[in-house]
């Protein structure tokens, strides 16, 4: 079981983190009534995961916290979406065991992780489409759909 100083760790730091950064830059899009949000969840805050309570809540928060923003902020000209990434080819996937890589490129229909580029397209993508609002990316190989 996760410590409780732990949980409450991931909890500032992906949620409450998240909510404070968008404070601060939300007051300013708003006295110029133009801007855009991008928030990073994951796809645990959508499908959960064994070992991972803490994280996934706080990644569910972050989409809540993001879905809420779109409704309250839109009206000022404000956009607010959130990218869900799945396993991207980083030093964490990197440094996975060789069997814990393999089970999960297997996962992947795609048979492969997502490269760090492919998930900063997407936020110039959601960035650029000045009509998107409340979007939920999910950049996950279509490991969501199975």
């Amino acid at each position: 079981m996760t410590s409780p100083s732990l949980i409450e760790n991931i909890l500032q730091t992906n949620l409450m983190g998240t909510i404070w950064g968008c404070k601060i830059i939300g007051k300013e899009m708003l006295r110029l009534r133009q801007g855009c949000i991008m928030n990073v969840s994951s796809l645990l805050g959508i499908k959960g995961g064994r070992g991972s309570a803490a994280y996934a809540a706080s990644k569910a928060g972050v989409l809540g916290l993001t879905r809420a923003l779109a409704a309250e902020m839109g009206s000022s000209g404000i956009r607010v979406n959130a990218i869900v990434p799945g396993y991207i080819e980083t030093d964490m996937t990197r440094a996975m065991s060789e069997p814990a890589r393999k089970e999960a490129l297997n996962a992947i229909p795609l048979s492969r992780f997502g490269d760090a580029s492919e998930i900063a397209d997407a936020a110039v993508f959601l960035a650029m489409n000045k009509y998107a609002n409340n979007c939920v990316l999910n950049l996950d190989g279509g490991l969501s759909a199975v």
